[in-house]
């Protein structure tokens, strides 16, 4: 998605109410992330959401590089709260790569920047992966 107008023109607010839970689409379908271990053990269902949380060097943005290059989804929104800004280059450039690029959305808002504007980058990511849950992607 890299250089394209995705969102063309359309204005989405950053703050929503929440779907109502009792008319949410329920998860019936496997999603395949590529990564076996994931695959095996803990199955990720269609229109879910995933978090990775751990602690510094363990290989979280590994971990997600290869569930977005390999992944049968449409568009992946990934954000990157509080990272280093050395990270999200090579977290970009090579953990993600040109291959994952193609169908992803990054919002980063690195470990330097005060939190407010974490936090902003957090409703970001939250409010583009809500647009195209709207467009059925």
């Amino acid at each position: 998605l890299q250089g394209e107008d995705i969102f063309q023109g359309d204005g989405y607010p950053l703050e929503n109410q929440p779907p109502d839970p009792l008319s949410r689409k329920r998860i019936t379908e496997i999603l395949p992330t590529g990564v076996r271990a994931i695959d095996g053990f803990l199955t990720v269902g269609e229109g879910q959401r995933i978090g990775i949380f751990a602690g510094s060097g363990v290989g979280k943005s590994t971990t997600l590089g290869m569930i977005a290059r390999e992944a049968e989804a449409d568009i992946n929104v990934i954000s990157l709260i509080g990272e280093r800004g050395r990270e999200v280059l090579e977290f970009i450039e090579k953990d993600l790569g040109p291959e994952g690029m193609k169908k992803s959305v990054v919002v980063c808002a690195t470990s330097d920047k005060p939190a407010l504007i974490r936090i902003k980058g957090a409703l970001t990511a939250t409010a583009r992966a809500e647009y195209f849950r709207d467009k059925g992607k």
